[in-house]
């Protein structure tokens, strides 16, 4: 399934690119969602056109099943590997489980893009694309997951702009 969520800030695009960037976000971010329980920065490297980074997310337990299938809080996790192109303000990201069969049985990637909308907002767009590879159920669970990612990206939105609040 293709998917898009749009976040708005009222502040400006770079002041955003600065704060999602920045190496205190992830210990705010694990502090105050409900949703994650931790957000484990791997890896970065930086040059004048591009931030990589591999981060690991580790969410609260969403859903226990799908259909006749348990699902296990270590199988929600994933790390997130991404290029963030500085000039364009558009990172390409995988997010890739770590358990070994949901890695085989799940696809999710896209570009999250931030666009000023006036001198002191700006939105960030996310599209992609989940796809869970299991017949009859992967539509449902596909569903599922979207839902409550969106529910984690609306509850980070918000996080992020306390943190800009409280960080001027």
């Amino acid at each position: 399934m293709k998917f898009e969520y749009r976040h708005t800030f009222d502040t400006s695009a770079e002041r955003l690119v600065e704060a999602l960037f920045d190496p205190d976000l992830a210990p705010f971010l694990s502090e105050h969602m409900t949703t994650i329980v931790s957000i484990e920065p791997m890896e970065r490297t930086e040059d004048e056109q591009r931030i990589r980074r591999k981060v690991k997310y580790v969410p609260v337990p969403m859903i226990s099943k799908i259909g006749p299938k348990k699902i296990t809080p270590e199988s929600m996790q994933w790390v997130e590997e991404s290029s963030f192109d500085k000039a364009r303000r558009v990172m390409t990201f995988e997010n890739i489980p770590t358990h070994p069969k949901v890695r085989a049985k799940m696809v999710n990637r896209g570009e999250l893009q931030i666009q000023p909308t006036g001198s002191d907002r700006c939105e960030r767009i996310m599209r992609g694309e989940l796809k869970i590879k299991f017949p009859l159920l992967g539509r449902v669970a596909e569903s599922i997951i979207a839902k409550n990612g969106k529910k984690m990206l609306d509850e980070e939105a918000e996080v992020v702009a306390r943190y800009m609040r409280e960080r001027r």
